[in-house]
């Protein structure tokens, strides 16, 4: 099979000697299919109620403190659709079953760096959604020349821990909070043929979904 190091470049970036080791486990190829859709403001809804229908414990997990129904709406309408991105994976009811929201900060003069985080409802977990999106996410860092992907939670947030180490990232315990780096390889035309496919796919089953949704005339 064909790797990145197949195909030229992506405008003049050299490919880092130990791509491998950077980002071990996306070169694995037996990961499951899901479909992955980019969500902008149009969805606020679904984002306001997939985050509310979090329990207190993942509210917890997810944002530090039990946040109230007023704090998640306060975040959701401070999300910055036009800088950070958010990726979103719907069931067959036009459900968010999975968000993840990508926080881009850049320094002036310095690089860019993006920070995830994720959420998954319990009917979408142990599926392997929370890695896929966290793939997806450092796919989209990558082909916009983001340098590093960043991570922050509570230690005891399991899900995120594995997620972390399962891609490689560097972490760092500090008692009750845990940080997590990783640093992004260049762009390609190979990653941006990815990201296509990605985009593609998740349209696509948002298509079918939305037509499945809709009632039907007698």
């Amino acid at each position: 099979m064909m790797t990145s190091r197949d195909f030229p470049s992506f405008e003049g970036a050299v490919q880092p000697r130990h791509e491998l080791d950077v980002l071990p486990y996306f070169n694995r190829r037996s990961q499951p299919v899901v479909p992955i859709r980019s969500i902008g403001v149009e969805h606020k809804p679904e984002l306001f109620a997939h985050f509310l229908a979090l329990g207190e414990e993942d509210r917890y997990l997810r944002f530090g403190s039990v946040a109230s129904d007023a704090q998640i709406c306060a975040y959701v309408n401070r999300i910055d659709f036009e800088r950070d991105e958010v990726f979103g994976v719907f069931n067959r009811k036009l459900e968010l079953v999975a968000v993840a929201h990508i926080a881009v900060s850049c320094a002036p003069e310095k690089s860019c760096q993006a920070e995830f985080g994720v959420s998954v409802l319990p009917a979408g977990r142990g599926k392997g959604i929370g890695t896929r999106l966290f793939q997806r996410a450092a796919m989209f860092a990558r082909n916009r020349g983001i340098q590093a992907m960043t991570m922050q939670c509570l230690t005891q947030n399991t899900a995120m821990m594995g997620i972390a180490r399962r891609a490689g990232m560097e972490v760092h315990v500090a008692g009750s909070e845990t940080e997590a780096y990783l640093e992004v390889p260049h762009q390609s035309l190979l990653s941006h043929l990815d990201e296509w496919v990605e985009n593609a796919t998740g349209q696509l089953d948002f298509v079918i979904k939305l037509g499945l949704h809709r009632p039907h005339p007698a």
